[in-house]
């Protein structure tokens, strides 16, 4: 018998407690629905490409990302009893059983070094890595994760908000370094700003990193302008003819932005506005499809943002831009999703992947079709974005994310920060 027939079975009694999570009192369905992609179109814009042309020249200190992979200066950890208490194969709800067969486990995990861990103002967010970026998963030689970090303003005591840092990890050494992700200012004389958003999703398409902004669509950065910089002042920007990063050594511009019609902020999610919460990178579609997932708290009666939407763009082969119609990335399709809290959103072979997070609990991986009833398995405390990195000849291979929590409701110290992979096989 398959897993996939065993879990059904097993499903059966646990199901209705599965579903109790997030539905609401009104009789909402179990369903992944097609819905209108009318409301969805994205209006493409490289303008700020020139003014990222022009930092570089005038820095002349472009990096590759095998040369930063190769200055890495921190080292991935064997995660604590903590840290693997994150994992899926640990579940441990009562309020919520599941059965053996859906309990899905980790082959392959790693936890931050301690620095990185414990500081609670940055937190782990979106995942991409060598697998998106290119067609034998590799970077050249190199197999690595890339991980967005959010700063949090509020928990550093400060009122400067230093935007995002990415982390690259060498997946064979272990080794990673930060990057910072800026801006380029629209002035005669080259200079950046920090990128205040929560970057809950990342996809690395070619050289191009698509980063999710929740309330504007996806903004794009340039892998192959990254640019060191002083590291030795907490500045941001040029100050008396030196660029800096709050002390990161490198940065990465953004060069472009994919942007919908309606960006209020902070984003609600309402029937013409999407929040851009995590995004991923699906190739069994031809052309490859930029997955959107949308972030929801909690069900809704209404049946256009009940759950929150997924909605797929294609993306050219050569160029890793969004297909464009009259100017418009227009959308492959879109679904409404039956389950709320949804951190990340992966398909694969028409098969949706919903990973949904819970506060300081284990959560659940829920799976379907279009028209489908979700199935749920066991999932991490706090996971977020998904990202797979395919296997051999772009088959099924293993679906990542990282975990988010440095700390309780309380403000308690409980590090249960790690990053892990589960074979896609396993799931379903």
């Amino acid at each position: 018998m398959t897993r996939c027939v065993r879990s059904a079975i097993a499903l059966i009694a646990a199901l209705a407690a599965a579903m109790a999570v997030s539905s609401p009192a009104s009789a909402a369905d179990d369903q992944i629905n097609p819905r209108s992609t009318t409301a969805f179109t994205l209006t493409s814009d490289w303008s700020l490409e020139a003014y990222a042309v022009a930092l570089q020249n005038e820095l002349g200190t472009r990096r590759s990302v095998t040369a930063v992979l190769d200055a890495a200066n921190r080292s991935t950890a064997a995660c604590n009893a903590s840290q693997r208490g994150a994992l899926p194969e640990y579940y441990a709800r009562t309020d919520y059983p599941l059965s053996p067969d859906q309990i899905l486990r980790s082959t392959e995990s790693f936890c931050w070094d301690p620095g990185d861990s414990k500081a609670t103002y940055w937190m782990p967010q979106g995942v991409t890595g060598s697998s998106d970026a290119d067609d034998d998963g590799l970077w050249g030689t190199k197999r690595f994760l890339a991980v967005s970090w959010h700063y949090d303003k509020s928990v550093a005591g400060t009122t400067v908000d230093k935007g995002v840092r990415v982390t690259l990890v060498d997946l064979t050494t272990g080794k990673y370094r930060h990057v910072l992700l800026v801006e380029p200012t629209r002035t005669v004389t080259p200079n950046y700003t920090a990128v205040p958003i929560h970057a809950g999703g990342l996809a690395w398409l070619g050289h191009y990193l698509y980063v999710a902004d929740s309330a504007k669509g996806l903004r794009v950065f340039d892998m192959d302008r990254i640019l060191e910089v002083d590291a030795s002042q907490d500045l941001i920007g040029r100050h008396s003819g030196t660029y800096y990063a709050h002390t990161y050594q490198y940065v990465v511009p953004q060069v472009a932005s994919y942007q919908q019609a309606v960006r209020n902020s902070p984003c609600t999610p309402q029937p013409d506005q999407l929040c851009f919460s995590s995004i991923s990178l699906d190739r069994s579609t031809t052309p490859d499809t930029l997955v959107v997932g949308e972030y929801r708290d909690g069900r809704s009666t209404d049946p256009a943002i009940d759950g929150g939407r997924v909605v797929r763009y294609d993306v050219v082969s050569d160029t890793r831009k969004l297909v464009l119609t009259s100017g418009k990335a227009v959308p492959r399709d879109a679904v409404t999703v039956p389950k709320s809290n949804v951190q990340g959103v992966q398909t694969w072979q028409g098969r949706y992947y919903l990973g949904r997070s819970s506060l300081y609990q284990h959560s659940f991986m829920n799976t379907g079709l279009p028209g489908s009833t979700v199935v749920a398995n066991s999932w991490a405390i706090g996971g977020e974005d998904l990202y797979h990195e395919h296997g051999a000849g772009i088959s099924a291979g293993k679906l990542w994310t990282a975990t988010e929590h440095a700390y309780d409701g309380a403000g308690n110290l409980i590090d249960r920060r790690a990053v892990f992979a589960v074979p896609l096989a396993e799931i379903g």
